[in-house]
């Protein structure tokens, strides 16, 4: 949320331990899916992603490869928001069964609680 409000791309300090990768690899997955379940467009691309989630083109793409939502065709990569038929349960389905699961114990930050402001260096004092 903080890169977010500085108008930056965010990405964890490398590399990241084990348990640090589950964590944010977790995060990411949720954040991901929350954004391609709310998507209504046909065609998106990782950068735009990265500029509206305020995260890593990097991170974004090795996330959807770990869900196997990402493939290369005719020279591109692609997301795939619906899993090819064959090959496994579809990722989004599975993301809203377990957030109607979770319910309201999930809590989400209010973007509009956040008081900060980015720290600017004071000008230099004329001699």
């Amino acid at each position: 949320m903080l890169t977010r409000v500085e108008g930056k791309i965010g990405s964890p300090e490398k590399p990241l331990s084990d348990l640090g990768l589950i964590s944010y690899r977790s995060y990411w997955k949720d954040v991901l899916l929350e954004y391609l379940c709310n998507f209504g467009g046909k065609e998106l691309s990782v950068k735009d992603i990265s500029q509206e989630m305020a995260i890593n083109s990097y991170d974004i793409v090795s996330t959807l490869q770990a869900l196997g939502m990402m493939k290369y065709w005719k020279g591109k990569h692609i997301i795939l928001k619906k899993q090819v038929r064959g090959h496994g349960s579809d990722v989004i389905e599975e993301y809203v069964e377990r957030m109607k699961r979770r319910g309201s114990v999930y809590k989400e930050i209010d973007p509009l609680c956040l008081k900060w402001t980015p720290f600017a260096n004071p000008a230099p004092t004329p001699s």
